[in-house]
């Protein structure tokens, strides 16, 4: 097969024909069912995890605008995935828009990164959500005794994973295999009934996180925002000297040492990491002007009488110190560098520093690095509104309704979650946020501290809207997963089992089943924080992809019909393609390597199997064989185009 087979593109009309006979899904949907939809995937993780992570580590009570950044870079993709989706109403998203544009080498490597996205992202969500079923059992136990509620933790992670309090290993994540294989059964039901369920569960979390911005908002302190010092920002050093107090002392002691001592050890180590940096942040200050000599003794001064020093009593524990203090200082600077992703690693950090330290305030405590990192990260609370897209061949009216839900749901989620995240960072010092579940944390600490019997009531609502919104997120990256394979499986770029349409309920009962047991696997068993980063740089790889597909379609098909057109393309297309390759170099170096070896095993994948069997080529090569009969055109409706 000739290698120039590679790189032919699908005819257009193709795309379209693909919509007719037995093999087209059920046309279903709404603008109302497409806007839930996107948003039953955006309003997830993100608004209920990540904005305590990026505010506490990351942008503080700027968190606000790195949720803007991202929604900038999402909304450029989302006009050119509207116009996209409008022309071209059929399952794939991405994928095939690519295939028409780009060629089948650059659609299977869209493919393959769809996978990643979904695939990953659904386990990641299933790995956390048997959390959000504890916290809302403990929650619940609070209200009616004094008695701890809550799971057994061997089986609420990998046992992989390092669980405080539990002697041994965990057994398996249970929770998240449980709640897979229920959202594999309703997704092979139909997709009526996997819109009506999302639809509820969307509806639920929703009025969670109006709740949160109504009540929040009355326990907002606007001096979180503006009054606290740089110099009290989480550094990177605390984080690293807990892990290794942590590990050391369950290796010197051998049991699970108490909390109190790993408390007083870990903090004893922080307090000299932070006089080192205080060091060297008000010798900057005072040489930019910003701080008077006078100011900086007395901010150093300061520093000395309230660091903790000599408050251990064991002679171990002050030499475990001894012996932590120049790791945790190598690699708090390791950690402080991969915050400006891969442009750190190319050393233009070094150009950059000045403006980070130039834009450092109690609003900004991390600057820009700060702002752009944390973007970078809460990207992921918005990654749902593509997910429309592969959805339009079950769309009823896919030329209107699709740009409508994209464009909705995501303009709906950027003004919640920029709510959500000013009413957290003003609850709670943006340095005490809690990372792993900032809002319902944010109300207990606010009901002990008051002793409301409402807000403690809240808790649990808060608690019962972030299972909800997990929910709805694994039903619609599933959903999406399901789609992708069988838009590649009917080109033959994976095995045509993936491709088959129940006769019944006409969904792909067959790449549903199979990807709901490999995640299930991979939720139960695996420790995948790390894997999950994958998915940001995988999405934003997409979309710089479907930004440059609408540009080139645009001038290869100009005369095609366009139900929605992207305004001001050569502004939206460009700027769109910048901000998200942006976004991509704040990601770390580790990130890009991980993704440079997906894209080596799917690439073997394509030139072992799918290259052989792409219906595509085939047809190219039956054409270059025989001769071209006009009459079977005519029948047969249109075909595809040569490689040019």
């Amino acid at each position: 097969m000739s290698w120039k087979h590679v790189f032919a593109k699908k005819d257009f009309e193709m795309l379209l024909a693909e919509m007719a006979g037995e093999h087209r899904l059920r046309r279903v949907l709404g603008p109302v069912s497409l806007t839930s939809l996107g948003v039953g995937c955006i309003i997830g993780a993100g608004i209920f995890v990540l904005t305590g992570v990026a505010a506490a580590d990351y942008g503080g009570p700027a968190i606000i605008l790195s949720f803007v950044v991202a929604a900038l870079g999402c909304a450029l993709a989302a006009l050119c995935y509207a116009e996209f989706a409008a022309m071209a109403p059929v399952a794939g998203s991405v994928y095939a828009y690519a295939y028409t544009t780009l060629g089948e080498i650059f659609a299977w490597i869209i493919g393959w990164d769809l996978i990643l996205e979904y695939s990953m992202g659904t386990a990641a969500v299933a790995s956390s959500w048997s959390g959000y079923l504890n916290e809302l059992i403990v929650s619940v136990g609070k209200l009616f005794t004094t008695a701890p509620w809550g799971l057994p933790k061997q089986v609420l992670s990998d046992p992989f994973t390092h669980v405080d309090g539990l002697a041994g290993r965990a057994w398996l994540n249970l929770p998240a295999v449980l709640v897979m294989v229920l959202v594999t059964i309703i997704l092979v039901r139909g997709i009526r009934e996997s819109a009506r369920t999302n639809a509820m569960l969307v509806f639920i979390k929703v009025i969670v996180v109006l709740f949160v911005i109504a009540i929040g908002i009355g326990y907002v302190q606007s001096t979180n925002w503006t009054h606290i010092p740089v110099e009290q920002r989480v550094l990177p050093q605390e984080r690293i000297a807990l892990s290794l107090v942590k590990k050391e002392l369950a290796e010197r002691d051998g049991d699970d040492p108490s909390p109190r001592r790993v408390t007083a050890v870990a903090g004893e180590l922080t307090a000299r990491c932070r006089v080192e940096w205080l060091k060297g942040e008000v010798a900057r200050l005072e040489q930019s002007g910003r701080l008077s000599p006078q100011e900086a003794s007395a901010r150093l001064a300061e520093s000395q009488r309230n660091s903790p020093a000599g408050v251990l009593d064991d002679p171990r524990d002050v030499a475990l110190v001894n012996q932590l203090l120049p790791e945790v200082q190598r690699q708090g600077a390791a950690r402080e560098l991969e915050s400006w992703g891969l442009l750190g690693w190319m050393g233009l950090d070094q150009w950059l520093k000045p403006i980070d330290d130039a834009t450092r305030s109690p609003f900004m405590p991390y600057g820009l690095s700060g702002i752009m990192l944390g973007a970078s990260i809460v990207f992921f609370a918005y990654i749902g509104f593509d997910s429309i897209s592969t959805h339009a061949e079950e769309a009823r009216h896919p030329q209107r309704d699709v740009p409508i839900g994209i464009i909705t749901s995501l303009l709906l989620c950027t003004v919640l979650y920029m709510a959500v995240a000013a009413v957290i960072t003003g609850m709670v010092p943006y340095p005490k946020i809690d990372a792993h579940a900032p809002i319902a944390v944010a109300f207990g600490q606010r009901a002990e501290e008051t002793h409301s019997g409402v807000l403690r009531a809240a808790t649990v609502l808060i608690s019962a809207g972030g299972l909800a919104g997990m929910t709805s997120v694994l039903l619609v990256l599933f959903l999406s997963q399901a789609r992708v394979f069988m838009a590649m499986a009917r080109d033959g770029l994976l095995p045509r089992v993936f491709g088959e349409i129940h006769p019944r309920y006409r969904t792909p009962h067959v790449a549903t089943m199979a990807t709901g047991g490999v995640i299930c696997l991979v939720a139960a068993l695996t420790p995948i924080q790390e894997i999950a980063k994958m998915v940001n740089i995988g999405t934003l790889l997409a979309f710089v992809m479907v930004c440059a597909a609408v540009m080139i379609l645009r001038v290869q098909r100009p005369n095609v019909t366009r139900p929605f057109r992207c305004p001001a393309i050569w502004i939206v297309g460009p700027l769109g393609i910048l901000v998200n390759v942006v976004l991509m170099l704040f990601l770390p170096p580790i990130t890009w390597i991980r993704l440079g070896v997906w894209l080596v095993a799917g690439l073997a994948i394509y030139f072992l199997y799918s290259r052989h069997h792409s219906h595509l080529a085939k047809h190219l090569l039956h054409e270059i064989q025989e001769p071209r009969d006009e009459s079977l055109d005519a029948e047969n409706g249109p075909g595809v185009v040569s490689p040019e």
